[in-house]
């Protein structure tokens, strides 16, 4: 079978290479390199992703390594130890003795929300920031935690997208670092394609995709060319506006924003491989040092800290300013620099 992949992101790749096994498979890539927002660009001895934070949902356990071993990737990834720490006043906290900072009540309303989300005993058509509202410092935290995973405000992300994270985390714990970064992923993909005959085009952009009843055809400035399978890794609104298909069943999809910022620093200013949270910021959500894992993703004696914060409104260059004021406040007099 033909099968026709518009767009050379990670899930484009991934379908790439679980399919080139059995079958024809070309990708098509508008871009000159390969990755979009899942790989690496050296820049001042550091390797800095592109959108990523060098990290794999759910570690070396998890679906998306699962996929990668199936597709005869060889990634090595290391889970992280803790999953993740908060930032509350200027001391770390583990997620459970976030319990212990609240009264009496509230401690109480928080073990129950806690133990009906692992149990999926929750009202799924209210939002995750409804869910926590009644206790301040739990709605600080979601919103900490939305922000970093999903670019998104806890008032934003309903219940059972939540209660769907959390059961994958019960199961497959938290993230993990590649080794080799993002682009590790990508290089292993593109290696898997092209040792099973597949064909990737970097610099080409797809112009229109036409969809019959057993054909699919794609158009670029060189051709058309059919397919048995055409498989979009663009974004739903851009599919339909390139092709004859309606992906868009009922409510148009709401973009997520999130701002990255890229710190370098002799400092070591997490001394763990997890994520560290930040509630009681303004805009900064959560902060991971890939470098503790991996070396070579920091220029020698340097440590390198991906920070990922909410962007609220579309001023980005005020929205940029205020993630910085809120790194600033949280490392205070340490010697940092802003690589990106």
């Amino acid at each position: 079978m033909r099968v026709g992949i518009v767009g050379g992101g990670l899930g484009g790749l991934l379908a790439g290479a679980l399919l080139s096994r059995d079958n024809d498979v070309v990708i098509y890539e508008k871009l000159p390199y390969l990755g979009g927002r899942f790989t690496n660009i050296p820049y001042k001895g550091y390797q800095l992703s592109t959108g990523a934070l060098h990290m794999i949902p759910h570690g070396a356990d998890g679906y998306l390594a699962q996929l990668l071993s199936r597709a005869g990737c060889k990634v090595t990834i290391v889970n992280s130890n803790p999953d993740g720490l908060f930032r509350i006043g200027e001391r770390d906290y583990r997620y459970r003795e976030l319990f212990n900072l609240v009264g009496l009540k509230d401690k109480i309303k928080c073990l129950k929300k806690a133990a009906n989300l692992k149990l999926g005993r929750v009202d799924k058509s209210i939002s995750f920031g409804e869910f926590l509202e009644d206790v301040p410092l739990a709605l600080k935290v979601g919103n900490s935690f939305t922000g970093w995973a999903l670019s998104m405000e806890a008032y934003s992300v309903p219940m059972d997208e939540i209660v769907e994270i959390a059961r994958n985390y019960h199961r497959f714990g938290g993230p993990g670092v590649p080794i080799g970064g993002c682009k590790k992923v990508i290089d292993e993909l593109s290696r898997v394609i092209v040792e099973n005959g597949g064909r990737i085009l970097t610099g080409c952009k797809v112009e229109r995709i036409e969809v019959e009843e057993d054909r699919g055809y794609i158009y670029t400035e060189e051709g058309c060319s059919e397919f048995h399978l055409i498989i979009s890794n663009l974004s739903p609104l851009l599919t339909e506006r390139i092709s004859n298909v309606k992906v868009i069943k009922d409510r148009e999809p709401v973009p997520s924003r999130g701002i990255k910022i890229s710190i370098g620093s002799r400092e070591k200013l997490i001394k763990h491989n997890g994520v560290l949270f930040t509630p009681e910021c303004e805009r900064l959500c959560g902060l991971n040092c890939p470098s503790n894992v991996d070396r070579s993703l920091a220029k020698e004696g340097y440590n390198l800290i991906m920070a990922h914060a909410l962007q609220l409104r579309d001023n980005v260059k005020r929205e940029i300013d205020i993630v910085l004021e809120d790194i600033e406040r949280l490392f205070g007099d340490a010697n940092y620099e802003i690589l990106h």
